[in-house]
């Protein structure tokens, strides 16, 4: 009988996939459900599909669900994976204490490359979900009590005040998991059923390692250009807009390491908070609440440091944009986001906020934007040529169809069919057309279809890094029929 194998180091089952046996049945058997295809089938991985009496057991257990088997490639491996996914303390019934679910979160957290975890309250106690690629996934469930410990236990760990519930709170935790350092940046506030926590990673995983280079933030070589010939200029202002989220600081971080290589130039980021050092950055955080430093206030007192690079978080207000423009008039590169929908749509927002047509035109230099689209699983990813309405509603040639990749779901994906994500890229720079259309009040465009987020985003498509079903529904919904 031939089984097929599973690697199962990449193996990231969902905790309802995982709740299909007892941890204590799972782990004595060493049984690891992976994965629930569409029909209802079980996929289990066992050391040996051989074993009769064990597979009778595994099936007597999901009771009428078919059951389809795989094997490990790597025995060893398949071991501390089946103890990570039901710990020691999921058999022994103490995996509620706070202290364990932490680990155990953490852990769930950084193996399915989570962004966040977030515990959020309800009448029923609290479901705690986690952020992966871009989406939020209820991972379990804990009732009240077990609820309220678990956050009373956060909040220690991030030095908060445990007794005020009342009233938001931010904190940072940096603990130790498993040999290594975590990095975690609390929030809490108060909701009807109690304070909802939300616990960002900061950690330097490899995931986020390999985009700190402007390298690899998978720029088609024409935006590319666009991005670094801005950043070579002496002065003027460049800004990025797009929605919380979308991938912005990153992209600011990739530049400001791009620009501070040579550490002949003094660079200055303003953020509210400071996501992660930059070596070679005097970061300052702005203090959103006291308002003792606002990034106006920040901004003004920066230029009087000699700065030749200047990083702006956000501009939230006409004096924060005014005040960077104007800076940039005085030979200093200034970067910074501004939340609009398109780039051509910064332009307009900036005179909205009050800022003159003419500063506006004779500092910026580059208007960006951009959105963050989720690549299709490499192991289950599905090719099929595009169909003639999706040809008519993406522009293709209806007689020469392209192939396009579609998602399916795996044991590797956790049955979503996507695993990462990719950006997509707007650019518009301000040349004499745009700061023409400044001039008479006309909302500029972006000439070359392919410098638009739709025109990258289906340029992505066919490439195979995203799929039209990513792009209908981050960018243009008329996409798909």
């Amino acid at each position: 009988m031939s089984v097929p194998k599973l690697d199962v180091a990449r193996v990231r089952p969902p905790q309802a996939v995982l709740a299909l046996l007892p941890p204590r049945l799972a782990r004595g058997l060493g049984a690891l459900p992976v994965a629930v295809a569409p029909d209802g089938a079980v996929t289990v991985c066992v050391a040996d599909a051989t074993d009769f009496a064990l597979r009778d057991r595994v099936e007597r257990a999901l009771g009428e669900r078919a059951v389809r088997y795989v094997e490990p490639g790597d025995p060893a491996a398949f071991v501390k994976v089946l103890r990570e996914n039901y710990p020691d303390a999921a058999l022994n019934g103490t995996l509620d204490r706070p202290e364990e679910l932490f680990a155990y979160m953490l852990r769930r957290a950084l193996a399915r490359g989570a962004s966040d975890i977030h515990v959020s309250p309800d009448e029923r106690g609290a479901r705690i979900r986690l952020r992966v690629d871009g989406r939020l996934v209820t991972d379990r469930r804990e009732p009240p009590e077990a609820a309220a410990e678990f956050v009373s236990y956060i909040k220690v760990l991030a030095k908060l005040d445990i007794a005020e519930r009342r009233a938001p709170q931010d904190g940072n935790i940096d603990t130790e998991l498993d040999g290594a350092t975590v990095a975690l940046r609390v929030a809490t506030v108060p909701t009807l059923y109690g304070e909802h926590v939300t616990l960002r990673l900061l950690s330097q995983t490899a995931r986020t390692q390999r985009l700190e280079r402007l390298e690899d933030l998978g720029m088609h070589p024409e935006a590319f250009a666009l991005f670094r010939k801005a950043l070579r200029t002496p002065n003027g202002v460049i800004i990025i807009s797009g929605p919380t989220g979308s991938g912005k600081t990153t992209t600011l971080y990739a530049a400001l390491r791009a620009l501070a290589a040579p550490d002949d130039r003094h660079l200055v980021s303003i953020e509210d908070p400071v996501e992660k050092p930059v070596a070679g950055v005097t970061q300052i955080k702005v203090d959103g609440r006291q308002e003792r430093v606002s990034f106006a206030k920040a901004l003004r007192s920066v230029l009087r440091h000699d700065p030749d690079v200047v990083m702006v978080g956000e501009i939230r207000d006409g004096e924060t944009a005014a005040t960077a423009l104007r800076s940039a008039l005085t030979g200093h590169l200034v970067l910074t986001t501004l939340h609009t929908n398109s780039a051509p749509a910064i332009l307009t927002r900036l005179t909205d906020l009050g800022v003159p047509p003419y500063l506006v035109a004779g500092t910026l230099r580059l208007a960006m934007a951009q959105r963050l689209v989720r690549r299709p699983c490499p192991a289950c990813v599905d090719w099929a040529p595009a169909t003639p309405a999706e040809c008519a509603a993406c522009g293709w040639d209806a007689t020469h169809p392209p192939r396009v990749p579609h998602a399916v779901g795996c044991p590797y994906c956790g049955g979503t069919g996507y695993a990462g994500r990719t950006a997509v890229y707007e650019m518009l720079p301000v040349d004499d057309a745009a700061r023409a259309a400044l001039r008479t009040g006309r909302p500029p465009t972006i000439a070359d279809p392919a410098l638009t987020l739709r025109g990258d985003g289906l340029r992505k498509v066919l490439e195979g890094e995203t799929t039209l079903a990513e792009i209908a529904e981050v960018i243009d919904s008329e996409l798909l029929p």
